[in-house]
Parts: C-alpha cells; structure tokens; sequence
C-alpha cells in the first residue's frame, strides 16, 4: 500500500523531517544543528535512540530541554515500553515550547513513538495520520513489529 512512496525516498538524512503537529517535528539526530533549532524554533528534544545520536551542544546548552530515552530498535524489543517516559517528557515539554523527537535515523523509534503519542494523546486517526508521515518522509515506520504492536494497543482504546 505504501510501496509506492517509499521508491520516493532518498534516504535517512534526505528526507524531510515531519511536523505531525505544529509544536511536533521528527526526524533524524543529525539535523539537530543550531541553525535548524533557531530555523523551527524548536525548545526541547526527545532521543529516542542512545546519547551518541543527539548532537552534544544542545545536551550541554539545554540539558533541561533534553531527554534520552535509549529506546532499541529491533523487531525482538516491544516499543510501547518506552512509551511512558516519552509521554511523560512530551506532555512536560509541550507546554513550553516545539518539541524535536529523534533517534539516530529518524526512521523507527522516533516515528513510532511520536504515532502513538498524538494518535493516543491528540486523537489523530491512526491510518491517515501513519499515510501522512511516510508521504512525507517514506523513509520512515518500517518496523513492522513496532507498527503491529502501536496499531493493537491503539485499537484496544
């Protein structure tokens, strides 16, 4: 079904980040610069993935804003165990500011995460607002794992 705008990808670092809500963006660790943050006017990030994938300047300028979550992806970890956290720290963050979620690839643990937050927490449906993010950045949700494990914990609700 998605086939098609996956052969748009170009990759991890060229596709765009996604914005799924005006104070939500996603993407990969490495557009973290100080120009994309003054860019998008982002306030806080979430790391999905280890602290090697975050850049250090905005740890070490903001380490308030920041938080890690050493999420793992990989078809044999459930990725709602993170969830709690993310939700946590989103909720916190959003009320001061735009929110940057990324891993190291911006792919997987930060799409994933970001689906279930606004789709549980913001009521955006699931299947268009899934649709929406690989449009935009087809690179990303391939884990089929983690989409199966976010699509029956969402349909329980």
């Amino acid at each position: 079904m998605w086939s098609v705008y996956r052969y748009n990808s170009k990759g991890c670092l060229k596709d765009p980040h996604v914005q799924v809500h005006p104070q939500i963006l996603f993407g990969p660790g490495a557009y973290l610069t100080p120009e994309y943050v003054e860019k998008y006017q982002i306030t806080h990030v979430i790391n999905c993935a280890q602290e090697e994938f975050s850049p250090t300047w905005f740890k070490q300028k903001y380490p308030d804003k920041y938080v890690c979550l050493n999420a793992i992806d990989s078809h044999d970890v459930e990725i709602l165990l993170w969830y709690p956290k993310f939700r946590l720290k989103m909720n916190e963050f959003l009320k001061q500011g735009t929110v940057y979620v990324h891993c190291q690839a911006g792919i997987n643990r930060s799409g994933f995460l970001t689906l279930m937050y606004v789709c549980s927490e913001l009521k955006y449906p699931l299947e268009q607002t899934e649709l929406r993010i690989i449009k935009t950045r087809p690179c990303a949700l391939t884990n089929i794992k983690f989409r199966q494990e976010i699509y029956t914990k969402l349909k329980k609700n």
